[in-house]
């Protein structure tokens, strides 16, 4: 009883949002998404969670519109990515343009380090009424961000989850402290939030059109717990490597894990193309098919 009581509480807090609802009919080739479980298994916070969400400090916040994309709550106009809303530019506008090109219309897609939904919203009006996004996002604050604003944005097809992700057992861990005005450099470390870290297979998702990584140069570990989610879905995958780190003028060190990354989805059957700064985009080979 008490797992279905966790159960129903996480899908609850999840806003009715595992099944896509929109206007309309469906296309007539609509096949309903499968339905993933995001009950957590070890960390049972959920009615910690859902006080955290309704305890959401509105007056501490301001409403910003970027044209094009949508509304968020912003409370500190300095920090990195913040201001560029606040300037009413999207944040990372190269990526939004990737997202038009790859994202299918009633796929899923699945957003590895979400923060306050800056392409979370883009994602989810691309997957459109009868996709669904799956968002995550381990700290506390942040999480409650994403939250409201998809609610802001009247998105309903959206799972936001408070949930790490990285390889092996199913674990407990620990965020790095938030740093004021980059709070969406945060990795995985000591001192922080703590949260449930889970691989990415063992949600077992399905038709997914992209794999969105940025995770703090963590995204090694979450490749490496996604091994079969990508070979079964051949997705798109957008990631980070080693953020922060340009290739061009990169130390030999940061060279060397750039290639390790590149490496290992060159072994899935991927070629890796930069697109600017340190995201870099690969697409499955042709010659790959969908069995690597």
């Amino acid at each position: 009883m008490q797992s279905l009581t966790r159960r129903t509480s996480i899908l609850a807090i999840a806003a009715c949002v595992l099944v896509a609802c929109g206007r309309g009919n469906p296309p007539e080739d609509y096949v309903p998404l499968p339905i993933v479980s995001v009950a957590p298994e070890l960390l049972d916070d959920v009615e910690k969670t859902r006080r955290h969400l309704n305890a959401f400090p509105i007056e501490e916040y301001e409403q910003h519109e970027v044209s094009g994309v949508g509304s968020f709550f912003i409370d500190d106009p300095s920090d990195m990515i913040k201001q560029v809303i606040v300037a009413g530019y999207a944040w990372e506008r190269h990526q939004t343009e990737l997202f038009e090109e790859h994202v299918e219309p009633g796929s899923v897609a699945v957003e590895v380090g979400a923060h306050i939904g800056s392409h979370t919203v883009s994602i989810a009006r691309l997957v459109g009424p009868w996709g669904r996004v799956y968002a995550f996002e381990p700290q506390r604050k942040i999480y409650r961000e994403l939250y409201h604003n998809l609610a802001l944005n009247g998105l309903t097809n959206v799972v936001p989850l408070r949930y790490a992700i990285g390889a092996g057992e199913t674990r407990i861990i620990e965020m790095n402290p938030a740093t004021r005005g980059n709070e969406g450099g945060t990795g995985v470390g000591a001192g922080g939030d703590r949260a449930e870290l889970r691989s990415l297979d063992s949600f077992g998702f399905e038709r997914v059109s992209l794999l969105k990584i940025d995770v703090e140069h963590y995204e090694n570990e979450v490749l490496a717990g996604a091994v079969e989610t990508i070979r079964r879905n051949r997705p798109a995958i957008l990631i980070e490597i080693v953020g922060g780190e340009d290739y061009a003028t990169a130390s030999p060190a940061v060279r060397e894990r750039i290639h390790a990354t590149w490496d290992r989805l060159e072994t899935l059957g991927y070629t890796v193309q930069p697109v600017a700064g340190h995201d870099y985009i690969a697409l499955p080979n042709v010659e790959q098919g969908g069995d690597p």
